[in-house]
């Protein structure tokens, strides 16, 4: 489901999907863990928007601070700040163990970053509204930038504790192998370690594998986290980790980084398939491009030489000239060597070839501190956010500017307060990130193409308000549509409702968002997202009342919602009944709304016209309840409306693994399991009403609750045996009866009198007996050139109790029906 977008005075443009190179690959799901308990997109735009500094103090359960710290900087073996962007000590201890199946022994011994990416994955997935059971085998590919192994090194200090998942649980090139392995990825798996440009390269990896065609799918992560002294500790002999605790990019106070934590996890996809698979597009990257500095004055000296020739390379794949640059979120650490060699690099290819209109520049360092691995990950989401809002948030701590970079003859202007992407045209971003051994990579994203009218605003637009498909009117739609939320656990699915109504009460207070934003997430719980073993489901006309229904889902008091837990195996099984469980205007309201039951309907109806005499079609809209209890009209009726039914749920994935048919409801399940053509079926329905209205007045039938032993046992004491019939074992403690009028009659005030159930179901036929033979012959007849084909998928018979697959279905009307028998029976696999 998509994102609130911030709301945005500006216009909002897109690409043309013409103007898009054809190698171009789409941002489709978004997964992150960033400090300050930022855990989804739009949480991230509002920080940056209120400009908030999410830099804090370092955790005293981390490791022993007072041991490794000095006072001031420069002292052998200590740091001198404790500065930092943590993430909350839950986010990097807690894990669902039980959801990926990992038990508590080995999870203990994995590295938090790659349980923190394999979390990261399933909501990148979740955002993307892909089924990650159905990716299950896929080649998708999974690329991660990862440079810190603490955790491998804390565990090294006690080596004999070590267990046989130490060194898978430690190694930086399991935190890939470990997504691929428990989502059964099978395309290319692996690590990347460039120190701080490691997530922009492993993004430009993860395009390559889209580009080339080597996978269809990709997933492309960086993750870093702050364990133990050992880097405070370098970075701080090296001069390079701030004394004053912020990042000051292009500032005057600029004296060096802040570390940060983080993790991020994209999902991409070419996006010429994301387009016709209509997914959710967050943004478009254009080019994504590598290289590194060579030999410079010092191993960690950046190149403005190199970082000049990486922008041209890749703005030139892009097509992307200059002036159309909307904004840079640069590397932008606010070191002293650092800033001035990017805006140099910046200035020389894009600011000073701008004319009058300088490039604006940012760096989200200023809010989060410097994620080291995952820091270009973290410029991307900034961007996300720019792109999707048109509007720039301001970067920090940059104010005065730093002396020592000529802004103004670069061409380049730092935003320092919010302000709007400039022009109207497509907003298009740069990502710069640098690793320190010279490692740099750089891409470029773009607005995604404005999406096709959806199915919900092309129906309405044509009259036709059916199907799964809502016609807009106002804010609501025509009619309610559902809304699945699913999740692991039950605290699990109490978090997701409490977040989704969040989601839907942000879209709600927008006007932007009309009804097709409802349809957009009806469509996607139900039919994309992956189905999780507790879920709840309701339906909703808007967003408003979305909103309402899962806040109070989320407490545990909504009438109008149900929620349960997933029944083990989970496949669908589809029972057709029989006579009697007719009614005069059943299906009536959805002929004409839903157009998947009419169309079927009316195509029913038109084949079994000249075999009938009479309309289908006709009765289901103007039913005369007269006709109803005849079996000539009741049997065609309840064929047309579950084979209606089927269609409906087909309309919405919803389809059976197997099929069960009782009495007059085996043509329908035939019909479903694809051993009945459409003529076929209206064949066989419009012979078998014809042949059994013939036995009009040849007894009646009744329901007793009695298990069949004990039925016989009855019919014998009251001496019926030979008169009585059981024509359907129903359950071990029901049974329909058929026979006489008379007999009937007799037997029930005995059962009555002894307390037994019994009740006359007023029908003027005795289906299933010895009164049912004269009509077998006069079928068989009528029938036999039928020739019926395999079964598609299995029937399970109510007169065998057998479950057949592949076998020829052909009809019956013998008895009797064992539902109960039938109903036991587990179907084959599919």
């Amino acid at each position: 489901m998509a994102e609130p977008r911030p709301s945005s005075p500006y216009p909002s443009t897109a690409s043309d999907p013409a103007s898009l190179p054809a190698d171009a690959v789409a941002v489709i799901g978004v997964g992150l863990r960033l400090p300050g308990g930022i855990h989804r997109l739009d949480q991230l735009g509002q920080a940056l928007y209120e400009g908030r500094d999410l830099v804090g103090t370092m955790p005293a359960d981390r490791f022993d601070i007072s041991a490794h710290r000095a006072r001031r900087p420069g002292k052998p073996g200590k740091f001198h700040s404790t500065a930092g962007g943590f993430l909350a000590e839950p986010e990097v201890t807690g894990f669902d163990t039980s959801y990926f199946g990992i038990t508590p022994k080995e999870a203990s011994r994995i590295d938090p970053q790659q349980r923190l990416l394999l979390e990261c994955a399933v909501e990148a997935l979740d955002d993307a509204a892909l089924d990650i059971d159905a990716l299950a085998g896929s080649e998708t590919a999974v690329v991660t930038g990862v440079s810190t192994h603490d955790y491998a090194d804390l565990q090294a200090r006690h080596l004999r504790s070590s267990n046989p998942y130490t060194t898978t649980g430690g190694f930086l090139s399991i935190t890939a192998n470990r997504v691929s392995y428990e989502l059964d990825l099978t395309g290319p798996s692996s690590a990347v370690d460039t120190a701080c440009s490691s997530g922009l390269t492993a993004l430009h990896q993860a395009c390559e594998h889209l580009r080339t065609g080597r996978s269809p799918l990709a997933l492309a992560g960086a993750v870093n986290l702050m364990l133990s002294p050992g880097l405070f500790v370098g970075y701080a002999q090296a001069g390079v980790l701030s004394p004053t605790g912020r990042c000051h990019p292009f500032g005057a106070a600029a004296d060096g980084f802040v570390r940060s934590e983080g993790a991020v996890m994209l999902v991409l996809k070419p996006l010429a398939t994301a387009l016709a698979d209509g997914d959710r597009v967050h943004a478009v990257v254009l080019a994504t491009a590598v290289n590194s500095d060579g030999r410079t004055v010092g191993m960690s000296a950046p190149s403005p030489r190199t970082q000049a020739a990486l922008l041209r390379r890749v703005y030139g794949t892009a097509g992307i000239d200059p002036r159309e640059v909307s904004y840079v979120e640069a590397h932008g650490t606010g070191t002293v060597v650092g800033d001035p060699v990017e805006c140099a690099a910046l200035g020389e290819v894009i600011g000073s070839r701008r004319g009058d209109a300088p490039l604006p520049i940012g760096s989200v360092k200023s809010n989060l501190g410097h994620l080291e691995a995952a820091a270009g990950m973290a410029g991307l989401l900034k961007s996300l956010v720019v792109i999707k809002s048109r509007a720039i948030p301001p970067t920090l701590h940059a104010d005065p500017p730093n002396p020592e970079i000529d802004f103004e003859r670069l061409g380049l202007q730092p935003v320092l307060t919010t302000r709007p992407v400039p022009g109207d045209s497509r907003v298009v971003v740069g990502i710069n990130s640098f690793g320190i051994g010279g490692a740099n990579a750089h891409a470029v994203l773009a607005a995604p193409p404005v999406p096709s009218a959806s199915p919900a605003s092309a129906d309405a637009a044509d009259g036709a308000a059916v199907n799964d498909v809502a016609a807009p009117v106002g804010s609501t739609t025509a009619r309610p549509l559902p809304v699945i939320v699913s999740a692991h656990t039950p605290q699990a699915l109490t978090a997701a409702l409490e977040s989704w109504a969040e989601h839907f009460t942000t879209m709600a207070a927008d006007p932007a968002q009309g009804p097709e934003a409802l349809y957009d997430a009806a469509v996607t719980s139900c039919r994309r997202r992956t189905r999780h073993r507790h879920a709840t489901a309701f339906f909703a006309t808007g967003l408003a009342q979305a909103a309402e229904v899962l806040a109070r889902a989320a407490q545990r008091r909504a009438a109008d919602a149900a929620t349960e837990r997933r029944v083990s195996g989970g496949r669908i099984g589809f029972v057709f009944c029989g006579n009697g469980s007719q009614w005069a205007g059943m299906g009536a309201e959805l002929l004409g709304r839903d157009r998947a039951f009419t169309t079927e309907v009316e195509a029913l109806s038109d084949e079994l016209e000249p075999l009938l005499g009479w309309t289908v079609r006709e009765e289901l809209a103007h039913p005369d309840a007269s006709r109803w209890d005849r079996t000539e009209v009741a049997q065609p009726m309840l064929f047309a409306v579950q084979a209606g039914l089927v269609a409906a749920l087909a309309a919405r994935g919803v389809e059976p693994h197997a099929v069960l048919g009782h009495s007059v409801g085996e043509v329908a399940a035939a019909y479903c399991a694809g051993a009945l053509t459409r003529a076929q079926a209206c064949r066989v329905i419009a012979a078998r009403s014809r042949a059994q209205a013939a036995t009009a007045g040849s007894g009646g039938m009744a329901a007793v609750g009695l298990g069949e032993h004990a039925a016989w046992e009855r019919l014998e004491r009251a001496q019926l045996s030979d008169r009585v019939e059981i024509a359907a074992i129903n359950s071990d403690q029901d049974v329909t009866l058929a026979g006489s009028q008379e007999d009937l009659a007799a037997l029930g005030a005995v059962l009555d009198a002894d307390g037994v159930f019994f009740r006359d179901l007023r029908l003027d036929y005795a289906f299933h007996t010895r009164a049912m033979d004269p009509v077998r012959d006069q079928l068989g007849r009528a029938l036999k050139s039928l020739a019926p084909g395999p079964l598609r998928i299995p029937m399970i018979s109510t007169v065998t109790g057998r479950a057949e697959r592949g076998r020829v279905w052909t009809p019956s009307t013998g008895g009797p029906m064992s539902a109960a028998r039938s109903a036991s029976i587990r179907p084959p696999p599919n």
